[in-house]
């Protein structure tokens, strides 16, 4: 059962880095080639796409550590 749980959220975790990931590299290329954006935008959007892609990743640390551990097998006894 552990396993499973494990499994789910590591392929959750990766779907969504890979999405956040996919649009943070789209804008990053589509900024480059086309030139139009400005810098101070450019940097702006570039954070707000980051910082869900850094969100997802420390979740899925504290996820995978917490299915490790056992704590939602010990939280089942009460």
């Amino acid at each position: 059962m552990r396993k499973k749980r494990l499994l789910g959220a590591v392929l959750s975790g990766c779907f969504f880095l890979l999405y956040f990931g996919g649009l943070l590299c789209l804008f990053f290329f589509s900024g480059l080639f086309t030139g139009d954006v400005p810098l101070s935008i450019f940097i702006i959007f570039s954070v707000v796409l980051a910082i869900p892609f850094f969100g997802v990743l420390l979740a899925l640390y504290y996820r995978i550590r917490e299915i490790q551990n056992g704590e939602e097998d010990e939280a089942k006894k009460y």
